[in-house]
Formats: structure tokens, C-alpha cells, sequence
């Protein structure tokens, strides 16, 4: 609407014919149906589709992003969680080892305080076999090789000191075969006023014990074996 500059309207009395003339007649309000044919015209259509179209898009990124912090905070939620189990995991582990090193190394220490035990007894039964087989066998050797009587009592006269008589005692076994030889033992002493040779029964075969004025030498073969056992025995660990 154009403005009328008020004096410019006053000089030329434009005022009074406007208030004298009939007002304008007031503008028709659309039907119901003209308002729903421009409502449903495309152009609504159309912006009311696109406003819902970036209406949904807004959500489905705010779901989305809405999720996506959710398993972010369930990432780090379950990372903590798995780092937190794997250290207690750890912790029982190592526990669990160092005991079984102590057990493994207690049952170590008994294994071997039993093998030591076991050994000492082994060694004392082997040593008593031993000694038992090494009779039988020095015996079965005496009967079958009487004259080893003879070396015996050769070195045992060696060993004779002094003057005087000496008596040769011999298992009867071993009494005419010793009596059969005297003038050859009588040469390993040149010392001896005389050498008397008689049997004992006290003395095992192959053995012999000589009396001088001077002592006894025992060369009794069981005399010497339990001279033996005795030095391998007191070899042995914890004897006795």
C-alpha cells in the first residue's frame, strides 16, 4: 500500500473524500477444501517427505552413534575386564608353579635320602654276598689245589722273627702233604732251632697258624676274610 505524505493530502482534501468514501469490502476466507487441495498439493507433499526423511536420518545417526559408544564403552569395559582376569590368572599361575617347584623338590630330597638308604643297604647285602662267594670259592679252590697250603705257610714263616722252635698247625687235611715238604720250608727260615708240623682242627683247609716264642701268626683263611670284610665294611658310607 502506498503512503500519502499527510500534508500534501490535507491541501488537496484527498482526507475527507477518503473517509467519505465506502470502505472496502472485506476479502473472502478460503473453503476447508481449497485448504486441503493446497495442503495435498505436491509441493507439501514433497517438503513434508524430505522434513521426514532428515527427521529419520537424524535418528538413525543418533542410534547410531548412540551404539557406537555403547561398544566403545563394551570395548573397554571387556578389555579391562580380560586384562584384569589375565593378571589374576597370572598371579595364580605363578603360585601354582612355585608350589609345585617346592613339592617337586621336597619328593627329590625323599627320592634321594631313600636312594641313599637303599644304596647302603644294596651295598652292605652286595658286600655280604660278595664275602660268601669269595668263601665258597677260595674253598672249592683249596680242594681242588690242596698245595696252596704250602704258599701259605711259606709267607707267613717269612714274616717269623727271633729263635727258637716253631709249630706249624694245619688243618689234617693239610697235615701229610705240609709234612711232605718240611725240608723245603725249613729253608724260608734259616733262624729256627726246629719246625714241628701237627694238625688243628680249629684251622680251615689251605690256612694255618704258627706258634714261636716270639707270638702267633694266624694266616687261617677265615681269619684273613673277616680281615677283609672288616676293611671294606669300615669303606663303606655310614658303616655300622
Amino acid at each position: 500500500m502506498k503512503l500519502i505524505p499527510l500534508v500534501g493530502a490535507l491541501k488537496r482534501g484527498e482526507i475527507s473524500s477518503a473517509r467519505s468514501s465506502p470502505p472496502p469490502a472485506p476479502a473472502a476466507l478460503p473453503e476447508l477444501s481449497e485448504l486441503k487441495s493446497l495442503a495435498s498439493s505436491p509441493e507439501q507433499v514433497g517438503a513434508r517427505q524430505q522434513a521426514d526423511a532428515l527427521l529419520q536420518q537424524a535418528r538413525a545417526e543418533a542410534e547410531q552413534i548412540r551404539q557406537q559408544a555403547h561398544q566403545q564403552g563394551y570395548r573397554e569395559g571387556y578389555q579391562a575386564g580380560e586384562q584384569e582376569a589375565y593378571a589374576r590368572f597370572e598371579a595364580a599361575y605363578q603360585e601354582q608353579i612355585a608350589q609345585l617347584r617346592e613339592e617337586v623338590n621336597a619328593f627329590l630330597c625323599q627320592l634321594q635320602a631313600q636312594f641313599d638308604e637303599y644304596l647302603r643297604l644294596l651295598e652292605a647285602q652286595m658286600l655280604e654276598l660278595t664275602l660268601q662267594i669269595a668263601r665258597k670259592v677260595i674253598r672249592d679252590e683249596m680242594r681242588q689245589q690242596p698245595e696252596h697250603v704250602l704258599a701259605v705257610i711259606r709267607d707267613t714263616l717269612r714274616r717269623v722273627q727271633g729263635f727258637g722252635k716253631v709249630r706249624v698247625r694245619v688243618n689234617p687235611i693239610d697235615l701229610e702233604l705240609a709234612r711232605q715238604h718240611k725240608p723245603m720250608l725249613l729253608t724260608v727260615v734259616d733262624t729256627v732251632e726246629g719246625l714241628e708240623i701237627v694238625e688243628d682242627r680249629r684251622v680251615d683247609q689251605g690256612g694255618c697258624l704258627i706258634e714261636t716264642p716270639q707270638g702267633i701268626y694266624d694266616a687261617r683263611i677265615s681269619t684273613q676274610l673277616d680281615e677283609i670284610e672288616r676293611e671294606l665294611r669300615e669303606a663303606l658310607p655310614e658303616a655300622g
